[in-house]
């Protein structure tokens, strides 16, 4: 009788293979729709892994407790306050202290087997540089455990101190893979890492590919409309020293806009894509311009929305995403380097507004109006291509991390 002497083997990957993967995705939230767009971009990719998944993330005020729980996502026990980082001691507590979490549905680093980081944008001198040391420091002891730790499409940067460039240089060095979604960005990381390994991939924004899906919090509009989506972060302190001085020629030039495009025959739709900041936004330009304001929970009824616009203006960057991978024209604002180059991959570099004011925009708008037709079909086909970079990425991915 003949013996199958690699039943046991056989047995042991069906074992590991049938062992559910802790994915952890970094960086998203259920308030910011790019942001919860990302997420759920993630969970579609990862329905091609080979083994079964489970969601993690950590809790956090934009990642309450009760959405968390419908995806049945588990909690990642992390303590982390200013410089101190208790996270990866609690990954170092007995095995029977860490099943005893596990029954309330937490898990610590140690039990995580793989990292997402989609936050989009949020490395780079602008940002904190404790959080950039902090996110070092995980993807060291993540390689070191020998565990994939990813950084899916986002932008980076700049990096002009020594301390935030020694930060990166660690992460480059140890990340499993690192999507960047634009050449700025790549050059950024340059000049970290002059030589960059080949870890470090250029490639778009992976949200382009997810299916819209109205539901019914879609408005009825009678008639063809055009889509503004404001941004409060272009008024922010934040992000800008003179921003909230700029505040009412914001305000102004979205306004013209509508004003426009509703004697162009038009209704103008202002899309709340984020929260209340924006909602406040949305209610000063309606005040000045004919206007309707929408708030849509669900994200993917948000793109669904945003897609049968005849065009879009958007200072929020999935908002020009949305428009654009539907083949919608699409003026965006920018506030950063990651706009013009994701207008760029859609062919609409030209219609990326970088100084905004009332002549800037209408001048934008009047080029768009004049070549809507053209324009459309062109986005739709570079819209395609770029769908089937997102399936190349997950690709790579997926033989990275196996």
């Amino acid at each position: 009788m003949a013996t199958d002497t690699g039943a046991p083997a056989t047995k042991l990957i069906r074992a590991i293979m049938s062992k559910p993967l802790f994915v952890e995705i970094k960086g998203v939230q259920f308030r910011n729709k790019g942001a919860y767009l990302m997420l759920l971009a993630c969970l579609e990719g990862l329905k091609g892994l080979k083994q079964p998944m489970e969601l993690v993330l950590s809790p956090g005020p934009n990642l309450p407790y009760v959405e968390r729980a419908r995806l049945g996502a588990w909690q990642k026990l992390s303590f982390r306050r200013g410089a101190l980082d208790l996270t990866p001691l609690i990954g170092k507590l007995p095995a029977a202290v860490q099943r005893l979490f596990n029954r309330y549905g937490m898990v610590s680093e140690r039990q995580v087997d793989l990292v997402l980081e989609a936050s989009g944008f949020a490395y780079g001198d602008q940002w904190p540089l404790r959080f950039l040391q902090n996110t070092a420091k995980e993807v060291v002891r993540f390689a070191k455990a020998g565990k994939p730790f990813v950084f899916m499409p986002q932008a980076f940067g700049p990096f002009n101190s020594d301390a935030s460039k020694a930060a990166m240089r660690d992460i480059i060095n140890h990340a499993r893979l690192i999507f960047v979604r634009d050449p700025v960005s790549l050059q950024h990381l340059q000049s970290c890492v002059p030589n960059l390994p080949d870890s470090v991939v250029l490639t778009p924004d992976f949200t382009i590919s997810l299916t819209p899906r109205a539901n019914d919090e879609l408005p009825q509009i009678s008639g063809p409309f055009a889509a503004l989506i404001p941004n409060n972060k272009v008024v922010s302190k934040f992000n800008h020293a003179s921003a909230e001085q700029q505040r009412a020629d914001y305000i102004n030039a979205f306004a013209a806009a509508a004003n426009k495009l509703s004697a162009e025959g038009l209704q103008c739709v202002l899309v709340n894509h984020e929260g209340k900041e924006d909602a406040e936004l949305c209610a000063e330009i309606a005040a000045k311009a004919p206007c309707t304001i929408v708030q849509i929970e669900d994200p993917l009824a948000v793109k669904a929305f945003i897609g049968k616009a005849e065009l879009a203006v958007s200072s929020r960057f999935h908002g020009a995403v949305n428009a654009l991978s539907q083949g919608v024209p699409c003026i965006a604002t920018s506030w950063s380097h990651k706009y013009h180059a994701m207008m760029s991959d859609f062919a609409m570099g030209d219609y990326c507004v970088a100084e905004l004011s009332e002549q800037s925009l209408l001048a934008a708008l009047q080029q768009l109006l004049d070549n809507k037709t053209s324009l459309s079909a062109e986005v739709k086909a570079k819209a395609a291509a770029l769908k089937q970079q997102n399936t190349a990425m997950w690709q790579r991915l997926y033989q990275a991390i196996s």
